[in-house]
């Protein structure tokens, strides 16, 4: 009988300490979700923000869900998760910042690419990243760069110190080949549907 006391005095203990954790755990998350949106909207901003200088507000654009997955399907790993219009301040669209998400080698890569109406890649900027350290977390310092002020076209990975066409290859980070793949393929999904869905301000 003992044994059974102890048994039910044991589980009546375990659910009480499951349910004050879970209570405390939903308490939690009501109190950081709107800060922790705050920050992510901020880090997007931010990201639109450095790949379209000139832009004065960027504005939602359709997503042409079809036409993304083709895009995406041509690279494995790669989804197109929004796109938006760089306007200026008379309300002229100079572009468009695509938001993509590229498989890298630890996670997910996301990041933003921005496209003129002339077809020219302003740039693109890195949202969230959690790459090797040393390695493929450099790809702020060696990836990003070499995409600015290039024609938008399909871009292929050379190896380190192997670079012989600038205008369409990019250099890998030494040692982070899956990573500067990977990012790579989301700007050329981007290019894609920048090609058969934004171009010319359709």
């Amino acid at each position: 009988m003992n044994d059974t006391k102890t048994m039910i005095k044991n589980a009546l203990i375990l659910f009480t300490i499951t349910l004050v954790a879970g209570v405390l755990l939903g308490v939690v998350y009501q109190i950081t979700k709107d800060p922790i949106a705050y920050q992510e909207k901020l880090a997007q901003d931010k990201a639109n923000q450095s790949v379209f200088a000139l832009a004065d507000t960027f504005d939602d654009a359709a997503l042409d869900e079809a036409a993304a997955l083709s895009a995406s399907s041509e690279f494995a790993g790669v989804s197109i998760e929004s796109v938006k219009k760089a306007m200026d301040s008379s309300g002229n669209t100079l572009g468009y910042v695509i938001q993509v998400k590229s498989k890298g080698y630890g996670d997910f890569i996301t990041y933003t690419v921005g496209i003129t109406n002339e077809g020219n890649i302003n740039g693109i900027s890195i949202i969230s990243i959690a790459e090797t350290p040393g390695l493929g977390m450099n790809a702020d310092k060696v990836i990003v760069p070499q995409f600015a002020d290039k024609a938008a076209t399909e871009f292929t990975v050379a190896k380190s110190g192997q670079l012989s066409d600038p205008a369409s290859q990019i250099e890998a980070i030494s040692g982070a080949t899956i990573t500067s793949r990977a990012v790579t393929n989301g700007v050329n999904a981007a290019v894609s549907y920048f090609e058969n869905v934004l171009k010319g301000g359709q």
